[in-house]
């Protein structure tokens, strides 16, 4: 029940800073500002103000920092008279339509998958909504969602066939996280997983399957009942986030408001094993609703028995963390004011506290076995320890992009470069060209001098660049500035690949190349006019130079390169590269991609074949020590 409190408990409270909230023991006791204030009451609007919170006095930016720091949907917020004000400022308007089209974005992208599996006969939970509208979780780092088990291979091939990469480098045990990318961009994350847990699961996910239902606000979403879905939340934050956020106790108080059957709650994590850690969670979460609210909806008896089953140790932990008789204060005394004060928001939860009880679950989990158990163990120790010592393994990887001068090369290596970091994989983008080195001037002002003569009477009628190009041309018609240029730019190039490429590789990078052997070689041919590739230094930098993994050629009609390229260069010119392109592609194996599509169209095609050839093979020699190559210790 919600408790309403007297004018002589409001005065407790202060409008100008917000309300004093006393700590004992050896917690700190501080204020809440106006603005949490302000973000608490607007993310529950079915609370009761103890005051007059100041709505036109706060500062937005800040209200809306909290919001989005503690993951509140802006769409879940109602608007009223008092809040009005605050509704309509500039800056609260922008960020809820900024998330509009997130959650329009999103759920269109859900949507197109929904489809496809439902065409399959599979069906799907979102497993961490819990009905609150908007119940689609579009705040959320990805969307996660529960499938059973016999459909989960079903569902990564259509996730596969429907423009998603399988990121291998987050795998866990029974999940599974999917990207689909856009111009480098993620448009979409599914998580999917085959139970609710982490390395094991928290849930009677059988159950769960029988009492779930659609969500009243949006027919897309399928929710788990009160009762798992606030297993879930309390487990997820405790065990996974380490801090109470404000979108937690809001979470948690729907689902009370929905109705939980705390039996079917207590039954479920003793069955799993960690009745426990739901205590604590429990405690924690509703210390952290009194503490910004000045009420629980959590009913006091269970609250009574859950600080009754906790031992001697835990309590006093509790009570260093929240502070000296703050436990018997929420549990026994009287909802109010000053029984419970804040510490911080979000609560931080200390990291050796939670993984005291995630290892306490591990080893009693009663539907695992002796050996298993032991097995889980040893992963979770050893990827924890990798994860706390910043130990960051990946396979290495060379991609290189060729084509004419304004063919896209570059805007194509900066977004698949984009997705990489998006998938927290280091990836270094490279761009190379002979010649480009200061010290090869010596050689250009030597040969300029053997070309004087007609220069000047063509000048008049060309491009700067234009003349560039045909300058060189006339150099090179010189066998022995032709053999010169070839092999001071060959080793040039060395130079570079080895410092720029080959060195990352050895660390274990990805390797973006805008622009590689090929076409230094192109630029030859179209220079010297002959089969450049044939040349004994074009040989020598194909054998020393990294072989690539993947190597594309972008294709463009010699006009459309002209038109994009900055540079003007002659038509010529860029035909005789296209020449060279064409013979290069078939002797090496470049695969050929159309480059007049649009840059995104043609970004997405490169961002997808390459992030799933890269994750087809994923495993390095740290990862094995570490137990965290995919599939490895399953």
């Amino acid at each position: 029940m919600v408790r309403q409190f007297s004018p002589e408990a409001r005065s407790h409270f202060r409008p100008e800073n917000g309300r004093t909230l006393h700590l004992s023991g050896e917690a700190t006791s501080r204020h809440l500002s106006g603005e949490e204030l302000v973000a608490a009451y607007l993310a529950d609007p079915l609370r009761v103000p103890q005051h007059d919170l100041p709505w036109a006095a706060c500062d937005v930016q800040r209200v809306v920092d909290i919001l989005q720091q503690n993951k509140v949907p802006l769409l879940s917020l109602v608007e009223s008279e008092e809040n009005h004000v605050l509704f309509s400022d500039p800056l609260f308007q922008s960020a809820r339509r900024a998330e509009e089209r997130n959650l329009a974005s999103l759920r269109a992208e859900y949507h197109k998958v929904k489809e496809a599996l439902a065409s399959e006969g599979i069906m799907d939970v979102m497993i961490k909504s819990v009905g609150l509208a908007p119940s689609f979780p579009y705040r959320s780092d990805n969307l996660d969602v529960l499938y059973r088990p016999r459909d989960v291979e079903k569902v990564r091939a259509v996730l596969c066939d429907t423009g998603y990469v399988e990121l291998k480098n987050v795998e866990e045990p029974l999940k599974y996280l999917f990207r689909k990318f856009h111009a480098g961009r993620s448009v979409s994350a599914i998580h999917l997983h085959a139970h609710v847990g982490w390395m094991v699961s928290f849930l009677d996910e059988e159950a769960l399957w029988q009492r779930c239902s659609v969500s009243e606000d949006d027919p897309l979403v399928t929710v788990p009942a009160a009762e798992d879905a606030a297993l879930t939340t309390l487990a997820h934050y405790f065990y996974e986030d380490k801090r109470v956020a404000l979108l937690d106790v809001l979470k948690f108080a729907h689902c009370l408001r929905r109705g939980v059957d705390w039996d079917e709650v207590y039954r479920v994590a003793t069955w799993r094993g960690w009745r426990d850690g739901l205590n604590v969670s429990l405690l924690l979460c509703t210390y952290q609703e009194r503490a910004l609210y000045g009420e629980t909806l959590a009913p006091s008896d269970v609250l009574q028995q859950a600080l009754h089953e906790l031992p001697g140790w835990t309590r006093a932990l509790l009570e260093r963390i929240l502070g000296a008789g703050m436990l018997a204060d929420l549990c026994y005394g009287e909802q109010g004011v000053g029984a419970v004060g804040v510490k911080e928001v979000p609560l931080r939860i200390p990291f050796v506290f939670s993984k005291i009880f995630f290892y306490t679950k591990l080893l009693r989990d009663p539907t695992r076995g002796t050996t298993r158990r032991l097995k889980d163990l040893a992963v979770h120790t050893a990827n924890g320890t990798k994860l706390r010592l910043h130990i960051h393994s990946q396979p290495r990887m060379l991609v290189t992009l060729s084509g004419v001068d304004g063919c896209g090369k570059t805007t194509q290596a900066e977004m698949l470069r984009s997705a990489f970091n998006v998938c927290h994989l280091r990836a270094d983008h490279v761009w190379s060209r002979g010649g480009s080195a200061p010290w090869l001037g010596v050689f250009t002002k030597w040969s300029k001098k053997r070309i004087k003569a007609d220069d000047r009477m063509k000048e008049a009628t060309e491009s700067q660049q234009a003349r560039k190009v045909r300058v060189r041309q006339e150099r090179f018609r010189s066998p022995w500035v032709r053999w010169g240029w070839s092999w001071l730019t060959a080793m040039e190039l060395l130079l570079q690949y080895t410092w720029h490429v080959t060195l990352p590789l050895q660390m274990g990078h990805v390797v973006i190349c805008d622009r590689y052997v090929y076409d230094a070689l192109a630029d030859w041919a179209a220079y010297f006019g002959d089969k450049a590739e044939r040349r004994f230094p074009a040989k020598v930098l194909r054998l020393l130079a990294p072989r690539p993994r993947i190597g594309y050629c972008l294709d463009v009609p010699t006009e459309v390169a002209q038109a994009r390229s900055s540079d003007g260069l002659p038509e010529s010119f860029l035909t005789a590269q296209a020449a060279a392109y064409g013979r290069m592609a078939a002797l090496y194996g470049l695969r050929g991609l159309d480059g007049s599509l649009g840059k995104e169209e043609l970004a997405d095609q490169i961002v997808y074949r390459v992030l799933s050839a890269y994750f087809s093979d994923y495993h390095t020699l740290i990862n094995t020590l570490f137990l965290k190559n995919p599939g490895q210790w399953r």
